[in-house]
């Protein structure tokens, strides 16, 4: 006689994002631009959100066009921030129900990287390999996805952050 398998159902509700910006925060002496989901912070101990979202993405580009202290230029930035948007929107999904949450966009030492919390890492792997195999990149990126379900590798982004007026 076969049993069926209880199929375990979780309701979480997905934060709005509240963007914090951040600059100069001195890592490593250099120029930096951080942009962060403070929602994240306020629902760090939602357990049914860390285990439907718990995967940690990473993707790294390089800025091609900087000046002397590897910051962007404007053009370059503008570029880069379409770019981004193009990422985070793919991998993100059905805005109903999404396979990502933007965890941060960290601008430095020529560099722009770009954090997410995943639920299917399946999904988000078949369209970074996809964009790769394809020679669609805007600019090269090296990605690392890995299981994070008690969401360890954000942890400092889950600080409080002292808001600008």
């Amino acid at each position: 006689m076969a049993t069926k398998k209880k199929s375990k159902s979780i309701t979480i509700s997905i934060p709005d994002e509240s963007l914090a910006i951040l600059e100069n925060a001195n890592l490593e002496g250099a120029h930096a631009l951080m942009v962060i989901n403070q929602a994240l912070n306020e629902n760090q101990n939602d357990q049914g959100l860390k285990q439907v979202f718990g995967y940690y993405c990473s993707i790294v580009f390089d800025y091609i066009d900087v000046d002397d202290n590897l910051w962007p230029s404007d053009k370059e930035f503008s570029i880069m921030q379409n770019y981004v948007e193009t990422f985070d929107k793919e991998l993100k999904g059905n805005p109903n129900h999404p396979n990502a949450l933007f965890v941060a966009k960290v601008t430095h030492k020529g560099t722009c990287q770009m954090i997410w919390m995943l639920h299917n890492s399946q999904t988000a792997i078949e369209y970074l390999d996809g964009i790769i195999a394809k020679g669609n990149e805007v600019r090269p990126f090296d990605y690392l996805i890995e299981e994070d379900p008690e969401w360890e590798s954000i942890e400092w982004f889950l600080q409080d952050f002292p808001k600008k007026d």
